[in-house]
């Protein structure tokens, strides 16, 4: 590929190309989306088991491929998992699938937050002693996480308020529990919505991929009212009951890891 590496542009030598915040941006819906087809669109579906910046290809136009699948493994729809050895890398492996040998999609997921974490901070996922995924859980306990945010980041975000939310939805996906994160599908949709409308891939390449992209604050405010017990206002069809679930389960982003 043109660009090489997601590592290499992040982490390699020369860095010779600097990503601003919307080719990051645009670089994690890219692998969100590819993942999301592997695990939703497969039969069998699959997983990667090996998803990390390295493995992260960029054409010439920054668009992401997933690569390297020596070790993914299918997992058949009537199984909720599959008992393998524990292959991978360190500082993205699943803990909990590091500790049960049990596999399935959602270490993918944990596996891509630590992904979403470098794009984030420009650090690597495991430096000397230093882990990455440790690190931003100690700042979120003392709401010190936009500290760690890339430079390259912060001189080309118009609205640091979408950094905060994609640390949020990062801390999401590395959940220590498997059915605390979200799916793939979720992820990506989520990602699309911090997209500019200008960026946004075509409707039907994304419909493809992951659901339509609600808008992310109409999500926290929909899952705040009914919270509540309250109704919230809204206008957006068919879709307003699958988004509202999704938020009330996952909305309360982090519980005491909280960057709100």
């Amino acid at each position: 590929m043109e660009n090489g590496s997601l590592w290499d542009l992040l982490h390699g030598p020369s860095k010779k190309v600097k990503l601003d915040w919307d080719t990051r941006l645009r670089i994690a819906v890219g692998a969100a989306q590819g993942l999301a087809y592997l695990h939703h669109d497969c039969n069998p579906r699959i997983v990667h088991r090996d998803v990390k910046s390295s493995n992260i290809l960029l054409d010439g136009s920054f668009e992401a491929h997933l690569s390297d699948f020596g070790i993914a493994k299918c997992v058949p729809a009537a199984k909720s998992h599959a008992s393998t050895y524990v292959l991978g890398t360190i500082g993205y492996i699943d803990p909990e699938y590091a500790r049960t040998s049990r596999l399935n999609e959602k270490s993918d997921v944990y596996s891509f937050g630590v992904v979403l974490l470098e794009l984030l901070t420009g650090r690597k996922a495991v430096d000397n002693e230093s882990n990455l995924h440790q690190l931003i859980l100690s700042k979120a306990d003392d709401d010190t996480v936009m500290e760690s945010v890339d430079p390259e980041v912060s001189v080309t975000c118009t609205d640091m308020n979408l950094v905060r939310k994609a640390f949020q939805l990062a801390l999401l996906c590395t959940k220590r529990h498997p059915a605390d994160r979200p799916t793939m599908h979720e992820v990506a949709r989520v990602l699309l919505s911090l997209l500019p409308p200008a960026a946004k891939p075509p409707a039907s390449k994304a419909a493809a991929a992951s659901a339509a992209a609600g808008d992310y604050t109409r999500f926290l405010a929909t899952a705040a009212d009914l919270r509540r017990g309250g109704v919230a206002d809204d206008d957006t069809g068919d879709n307003s009951s699958s988004d509202e679930q999704w938020f009330v389960r996952f909305g309360e982003v982090i519980s005491k890891h909280t960057l709100s």
